[in-house]
């Protein structure tokens, strides 16, 4: 029996499905996995100067902000800033996410704050490195804990690898990416068009 081959468009949003499970040890959470094959991705999140965050609260978005740019910080290529990785995961929480998860987001948010005040300092006033320690000391223990739902920590975790990754930026920049040119033909005869291509 033939199998219609998929299309190239697909069959990139599973290489970063597959690039970024291997990024996170082997699992992608289901919602995050069927946003992208649905083909949400951080190209379709604002820009940083229009972005108006229409579900991170309180200190939320510079907390995510904060954790998104220790994650992948920018080097000599673009980081997840450049990428406006904050904004994408913004708006996966709103548009994708169910309610109870959008809520145990909101908890654990609060919870990485408390937990992470030191010397009397909230964790958007710490410096650079404490605030690395801080992020890196989160994820170590939520990987050894290995709880489900899944902590806070990984959830931004996840969420920034998957934006950075699918923004023209991550692809071009951090991936093998190979432009191929084309152009668009809006009305050809129908004896001019290819015939599909199937799987023997």
């Amino acid at each position: 029996m033939s199998i219609v081959e998929e299309s190239p468009e697909m069959l990139q949003r599973r290489e970063v499905l597959r690039r970024a499970a291997w990024l996170l040890g082997g699992a992608v959470s289901a919602p995050a996995a069927l946003a992208i094959l649905q083909g949400c991705s951080a190209k379709d999140a604002p820009a940083a100067a229009d972005w108006t965050p229409k579900f991170f609260k309180g200190n939320e978005a510079g907390v995510v902000t904060a954790i998104a740019d220790i994650i992948i910080p920018k080097t000599d290529t673009s980081g997840a800033l450049d990428a406006n990785v904050p904004a994408f995961i913004d708006s996966m929480m709103a548009d994708v996410y169910a309610s109870d998860a959008q809520q145990h987001f909101h908890a654990g948010c609060a919870e990485f704050e408390a937990a992470t005040q030191a010397d009397g300092k909230a964790f958007l006033q710490q410096d650079r490195a404490a605030q690395t320690a801080a992020v890196t000391q989160a994820l170590e223990a939520a990987v050894a804990a290995d709880q489900q739902p899944r902590p806070f920590i990984l959830m931004a975790r996840e969420l920034t690898l998957l934006g950075f990754y699918t923004s023209r930026v991550g692809i071009t920049e951090n991936m093998e990416y190979q432009a191929v040119p084309t152009a668009y033909h809006g009305c050809v005869p129908l004896s001019q068009m290819k015939k599909p291509v199937y799987w023997e």
